[in-house]
């Protein structure tokens, strides 16, 4: 059976595909007997790329694994389950979860730690095992929280 790429891991892929996708700003010239700030490093020459999974902040994977223990209750009835799941989501992916019906949920429950793949201090995707299988969770930070961008299968355990 082939399985297609799902909505959430094109969002995911777009996502940080356009991290690393900004144009460096030149540095103006530093005058004598100054050295310049160094914001970037050798792996990451113009600054924006994603910093390493153990950069990450812990709240993300917090939010990550929490929503996933909300959203992995299928007993639930549409309304109450979409009430936990609202507030921890981006307007556009509350509003596609609003169309889910909770029955069709293929998990009940988290069965281990998140681990951050990538992040970057606004972004972060976080894989989350349950006890059917491994979710990427894509999280963004508004300013104030970590909220969920998309929910979905880890595109390895896909590739089998």
């Amino acid at each position: 059976m082939t399985r297609h790429p799902t909505l959430g891991s094109v969002m995911v892929l777009a996502v940080f595909m356009s991290v690393g996708c900004t144009r460096a700003t030149p540095t103006p010239p530093t005058p004598a007997g100054t050295t310049a700030p160094q914001i970037a490093s050798p792996t990451d020459p113009d600054g924006v790329g994603p910093t390493g999974p153990a950069d990450a902040d812990p709240d993300a994977v917090a939010a990550a694994v929490g929503f996933v223990a909300r959203w992995a209750r299928p007993q639930l009835n549409a309304s109450d389950w979409l009430a936990a799941l609202r507030p921890r989501a981006v307007p556009a992916y509350a509003a596609l979860l609003a169309t889910v019906d909770p029955a069709n949920v293929p998990a009940t429950k988290v069965t281990g730690r998140g681990q951050v793949v990538a992040a970057t201090p606004t972004h972060a995707a976080v894989d989350v095992p349950t006890d059917n299988e491994v979710l990427r969770v894509v999280c963004i930070r508004d300013g104030r929280q970590w909220l969920i961008a998309t929910v979905g299968v880890r595109e390895e355990a896909t590739a089998r």
